[in-house]
């Protein structure tokens, strides 16, 4: 196995910043070097770890939503999103990207969570390598995917998407596949990580890909404003990024068993209308792609 860079330019800059600050001791400087593989090998790396459910009723394939959980790891707010979007008559897809790595719950909220290792960059090879399992099941229909991505997992989903719009996947994954995003036909980040290290600078988001986002606007943990930036760039750059700030909620707001962090608060309401929302733009983007 070899390992390579994953950032450039301006990115540099902040290796350096971040080595300054000692986060590279840990053994897995995620902004410098990371584990290169084939997409078969990141595939077999997640296979085991990747859960599908499919629609009872379905009689063919149906469409599939890719789900990426928050620094965290799996939590309950997957399980209750997927059985709104099953009962829709889609499949989920849900991606344990911490498990295949070793990364328990002690090491997600330690490291991962403060940047320490897994960057956004690095967890956006999961993404071909899930469409790459998808593809292999025959009640998913591999040209209408959707991308779901909550906090660390949109994060991931917006660096995916800025790797796509330059031709190419995380470089982590050798040879690239030739269309990293094949039949991904929308993209949804829930309250996205948007600030340092992000890579994507928000003028490259794959202009063929809807990109949907909802934002908390009591967020701590994942500032909404770093996220209006980064849109409001892409908007500006002629790549439309469909937003919506929602008043009075925090980050984490549609999690039903949320840690004890005085920053997170649980309103039901909020989490009803998220899911709504989702199915929503499901509709819509696979409307006419049957």
């Amino acid at each position: 196995m070899t390992t390579k860079p994953i950032l450039h330019g301006a990115g540099v800059l902040a290796a350096l910043i971040i080595s300054g600050l000692g986060l590279s001791a840990t053994g897995n400087a995620s902004g410098w070097s990371v584990p290169v593989r084939s997409l078969e090998a990141q595939a077999a790396l997640l296979r085991d770890d990747i859960e599908i459910r499919l629609p009872e009723a379905a009689t063919g394939p149906v469409p599939a939503v890719i789900m990426l959980h928050g620094c965290g790891g799996l939590r309950q707010v997957q399980a209750a999103y997927t059985d709104d979007v099953v009962a829709a008559g889609y499949a989920v897809v849900i991606v344990d990207s911490l498990s295949p790595r070793r990364i328990g719950r002690l090491g997600a909220m330690s490291q991962v969570c403060t940047a320490l290792r897994l960057w956004g960059q690095e967890r956006a090879a999961d993404i071909p390598a899930a469409i790459a399992v998808a593809a292999g099941n025959p009640g998913i229909d591999a040209n209408r995917l959707a991308l779901v991505g909550w906090s660390h997992g949109g994060w991931t989903v917006l660096e995916a998407l800025d790797f796509a719009a330059e031709g190419r996947a995380s470089p982590v994954i050798d040879p690239a596949p030739a269309t990293p995003l094949a039949g991904v036909r929308v993209a949804v980040a829930m309250y996205p990580y948007c600030g340092f290290p992000i890579r994507a600078d928000g003028r490259g988001f794959s202009a063929g890909i809807p990109l949907r986002a909802i934002l908390a606007e009591r967020d701590m943990i994942a500032p909404h404003r770093d996220c209006e930036r980064l849109f409001n760039r892409s908007n500006a750059a002629g790549v439309a990024v469909d937003f919506e700030i929602w008043d009075g909620l925090t980050h984490a707001f549609d999690e039903p068993d949320p840690p004890p962090d005085p920053r997170i608060e649980y309103n039901a309401g909020a989490a009803q209308r998220a899911r709504a929302r989702l199915v929503v733009w499901l509709n819509e983007a696979f409307a006419d792609q049957g």
